[in-house]
């Protein structure tokens, strides 16, 4: 791949790789940050998976995401309010006013910008709760040091595996 090609892709995922400006300081509409974390913790595996089946679809999105992390993480700081990880460049890529981020600080960083993040879409609040939860999207540094945005949770667990190595959060004998 040539320099002005790195460059070129650069330009556009290396917004991803830090919370997106614009997003920070407003809040979301119609339901509180905190709301929305807390939603983004206990959404399933299942209402996220867009009806694909994988193992443990009942389990929580944030039951998995610390198996999946395990000691590989420091911490795993949860937030809510406008999507992050949005590029405007597709649709599916747009963005929403509600989602969830859980932010993985972890225990060996390549760099201080090295932080993997998962970010859970909502449909629009009633009463002031979050809508349903409907997608998900995912930033990690891979194995090779480029930034990869999954739309899918099993491709941001493949990655994570390749990087990291195997985990319990993988399907288990006689699981799904």
């Amino acid at each position: 791949m040539s320099a002005r090609l790195v460059v070129i892709a650069l330009a556009f995922v290396a917004p991803l790789a830090m919370p997106a400006a614009h997003a920070k300081g407003r809040a979301a509409r119609g339901v509180s940050d905190a709301a929305l974390a807390a939603a983004g913790r206990r959404a399933t595996l299942q209402s996220i998976d867009y009806d694909e089946v994988h193992c443990e679809q009942a389990r929580t999105v944030e039951a998995w995401l610390h198996a999946l992390a395990g000691a590989n993480a420091k911490a795993i700081d949860w937030s809510g309010g406008p999507c992050d990880l949005d590029n405007g460049l597709t649709p599916l890529d747009a963005g929403s006013p509600w989602c969830a981020q859980a932010r993985v600080r972890l225990a060996h960083p390549r760099d201080k910008n090295d932080t993997p993040m998962i970010e859970i879409y909502f449909d629009e609040p009633r009463r002031g709760r979050p809508g349903r939860a409907y997608a998900f999207r995912g930033l990690i540094q891979t194995r090779t040091g480029a930034w990869d945005l999954t739309r899918m949770r099993h491709d941001f667990e493949a990655e994570w595996v390749e990087r990291f190595g195997p985990t319990p959060a993988a399907c288990r004998d006689g699981e799904g």
